[in-house]
């Protein structure tokens, strides 16, 4: 394994600093599902620092917001927020997604902070390769084999898919996030957290924060009356794999009409995909009937396969179609 220096920090305000003063050879640790797969492979752009952030207390929490909606704290175990009885009643989109996660050994240990923030899992990056995130100047995914891991709806330096399946379930819900710095916190939406491949403090990532940042909370508003939610994740096997396509729907039905609409793919962009057109398309629409069928068929029209992945085009409108049957029966 990489050798690394380990800091065990007991406040926020510790830890931030501690990434500040070591900047992008530092990375946070909490579950190390992820991580530690990093560390032991070698690779160029593991971290040489670890900053162990368990022992904040104040990270790990479920609590009620003033306005009815819902925080969970950044190192809470995702075994533990699927389990809660309160996500249960007020989000149970949320608790069919991250129930589709990896494996339960995995999300026992697991943070769901941490499923938000993990490096992509391009074959390339975990082979040591050096592309633009581990130290290099090209993406092998893009020219040689891209037909699991990889975008069909472009890309800019990465082409590696974004592979969190929380994400794709809040983003549904309208989440935000909170993120804590050594000058202070600020606020954004899970959409603006993950623009995908872009290039911070000098490296290529997923998310926008700086390598001195810590993701603290995840915020949900309250939920709305009428809402219904599925989660359907394409893989090979019924764990460990991630997803080749998967689609979190979330609706709000009045008298058996679509009054609003989300619908977040996730496997197959660099970034949670927002489809819009169908959103649009689902508006004032009875549930049942052709709809699945004609909201598939009306999805991802802009997509840009690369040679050997435009399958999985077809398995993202499956599953959308998949999932707006599952809630029509």
């Amino acid at each position: 394994m990489k050798p690394v220096t380990l800091y065990k920090p007991t406040s926020l305000a510790e830890a931030t600093q501690i990434l500040a003063h070591h900047g992008p050879e530092a990375s946070v640790y909490a579950g190390g599902t992820d991580l530690l797969i990093r560390l032991k492979n070698r690779l160029n752009a593991a971290p040489k620092y670890l900053v162990d952030i368990k022992g904040i207390d104040e990270l790990k929490f479920i609590r009620a917001t003033p306005d009815g909606g819902l925080a969970i704290g950044a190192t809470m175990p995702i075994a533990e927020v699927q389990d809660s009885d309160v996500v249960a009643q007020k989000y149970p989109l949320l608790v069919k997604t991250l129930k589709k996660i990896s494996s339960p050994e995995l999300r026992n240990q697991s943070t769901i902070a941490g499923d938000i923030m993990q490096e992509v899992w391009c074959q390339y990056l975990r082979g040591n390769y050096p592309c633009w995130r581990n130290g290099g100047y090209i993406c092998y995914g893009a020219i040689g084999d891209n037909s699991y891991y990889h975008s069909v709806m472009g890309g800019r330096l990465c082409f590696a898919v974004y592979h969190g399946d929380a994400a794709i379930g809040l983003e549904a819900l309208d989440a935000g996030v909170k993120v804590a710095g050594p000058s202070g916190t600020r606020e954004m939406t899970l959409e603006q957290l993950i623009p995908g491949d872009v290039l911070i403090d000098g490296r290529v990532q997923s998310h926008v924060l700086r390598s001195s940042e810590i993701l603290t909370e995840i915020v949900i508003p309250p939920p709305k009356s009428g809402a219904v939610g599925t989660f359907q994740k394409i893989r090979p096997r019924g764990v460990w794999d991630f997803a080749m396509a998967s689609v979190a729907l979330n609706l709000h039905v009045q008298d058996g009409t679509i009054s609003d609409a989300r619908v977040i793919f996730g496997g197959i962009a660099v970034s949670p995909y927002r489809e819009h057109a169908v959103e649009a398309f689902l508006k004032g629409k009875p549930l049942g009937g052709d709809l699945p069928q004609q909201a598939a068929a009306r999805a991802l029209l802009n997509s840009a396969p690369l040679k050997h992945n435009e399958h999985k085009v077809e398995v993202a409108r499956g599953a959308l179609a998949s999932g707006l049957d599952a809630l029509a029966a």
